[in-house]
C-alpha cells in the first residue's frame, strides 16, 4: 500500500513540476500585446494612437430576408442561420456589386455576405450582389 501512495505522489509532483514549467516558458500576453500595438503605431514617442483589439468576426451567406429602414437593421438568411437581426451603422462597409453602397441602396432579395461581431451583432461589412 505504501509504494503505491508514493508512487501516487512523485506523479502528481511531475505533473504539476510540468505544468508550471510550460505556464512560467510560455511568453506573457500583455507584454507581447504592448509590443505589437506599440510598433503598430509608429514606435515609440508618445502621441501613437493605439489600436483598440479586434473583435472576433462572425460570418453569414444568404439573401437579404428583411430589411427595418427605422432602426438600421437587416436579416441575412432564414432566422434559424442564427444571424437574427444585424445592425448597421456608419462604419459599416457596405458594397453593391463591388461598387461603393450604403444602407439605402439595399433591397429584400439581395444575396449578401454579411461580416458581423457576434456579441453586439453589428455588421462591419456586408457584400452585395445583385443580378
Amino acid at each position: 500500500m505504501i509504494p503505491r501512495i508514493s508512487r501516487g505522489a512523485s506523479l502528481v509532483t511531475a505533473l504539476s513540476t510540468l505544468l508550471l514549467a510550460f505556464i512560467f516558458a510560455a511568453p506573457p500576453t500583455a507584454q507581447a500585446a504592448g509590443r505589437n500595438s506599440s510598433t503598430a503605431s509608429g514606435g515609440g514617442g508618445g502621441g501613437g494612437s493605439v489600436k483598440a483589439p479586434k473583435v472576433a468576426e462572425s460570418r453569414v451567406t444568404g439573401y437579404i430576408t428583411a430589411i427595418d429602414s427605422v432602426n438600421h437593421t437587416l436579416v441575412v438568411g432564414a432566422s434559424y442561420y442564427g444571424s437574427g437581426s444585424l445592425r448597421v451603422d456608419s462604419s459599416t462597409q457596405v458594397s453593391l456589386n463591388n461598387l461603393n453602397g450604403s444602407f439605402a441602396d439595399l433591397k429584400q432579395g439581395d444575396w449578401c455576405e454579411a461580416r458581423y461581431d457576434w456579441t453586439t451583432k453589428l455588421a462591419t461589412k456586408l457584400s452585395v450582389t445583385r443580378p
